[in-house]
C-alpha cells in the first residue's frame, strides 16, 4: 500500500483546521486535535526521512525525489518540506501543550540513575544518604534541562496554536496536498 504525500498533508491541514470548527462543534474540534495528534506524528516520521535522505518509508510513501521536484511544473512545491515540519510540530504539540512531563521524566531518571549505580557500584554507594544526595542532583540536573525544553516547546506550540496561524499553516498543506495530488 503506498500512500502519497499529497493524502498526508491534506489530513494534517484539515485537522489544523480545527479552530474553524471549534464555534460549531466542540466535538469535532476536540476530535480533530486527537485525531491531529497521531496524523503530526506521522507528518513528522515521513518528514524527518525525506529530509535526512533515510529512505526507510520510501516503500509506504510516494513523494517525489528533490531532483524530480525541481522539474515539476508547479515551483512552489520544492517548498512543501518545511511547511510539513511546521504543521507536524503544530499538530504534535496541540494536544500536549499543557503537560508537565519534565518533572515526571525527571523523576524517573533520577530513579533509575540511582538504581543502576547501586547495582553496577555497590562498593562506593552503600549507603542510602549517598544515594538520596546522587538521586537528587541527577533529579534536579535533568529536571533543570527538561523544563528548558518543555517551555520552549510551550512557546512554540503557543505560537503556533495562535487560530490564525493554525488556519494559514492547515491551508498552506492542504494547498501542497492538492499539487501532489495533481503531478
Amino acid at each position: 500500500m503506498v500512500v502519497s504525500a499529497g493524502v498526508i498533508l491534506i489530513a494534517g491541514g484539515l485537522c489544523a483546521l480545527a479552530p474553524l470548527f471549534k464555534r460549531a462543534s466542540q466535538s469535532l474540534a476536540r476530535f480533530l486535535t486527537i485525531i491531529g495528534l497521531f496524523v503530526g506524528v506521522v507528518v513528522l516520521v515521513v518528514g524527518v526521512d525525506y529530509a535526512l535522505a533515510l529512505n526507510f518509508l520510501s516503500s509506504i510513501t510516494q513523494i517525489p525525489s528533490p531532483a524530480a521536484l525541481s522539474s515539476l511544473s508547479a515551483p512552489y512545491l520544492n517548498y512543501f518540506l518545511p511547511a510539513m515540519i511546521v504543521l507536524g510540530v503544530l499538530l504534535v504539540s496541540r494536544p500536549i501543550r499543557n503537560v508537565r512531563w519534565a518533572s515526571i521524566i525527571s523523576l524517573a531518571l533520577g530513579l533509575l540513575i540511582s538504581y543502576f549505580l547501586r547495582t553496577l557500584l555497590p562498593s562506593l554507594f552503600t549507603s542510602s544518604t549517598v544515594l538520596v544526595i546522587v538521586f537528587l542532583i541527577a533529579t534536579l540536573a535533568i529536571y533543570t534541562l527538561l523544563r528548558f525544553i518543555e517551555d520552549i516547546f510551550n512557546l512554540i506550540g503557543s505560537i503556533l496554536a495562535f487560530p490564525p496561524i493554525a488556519i494559514a499553516i492547515g491551508l498552506v498543506n492542504i494547498y501542497f496536498g492538492i499539487l501532489f495530488l495533481t503531478v
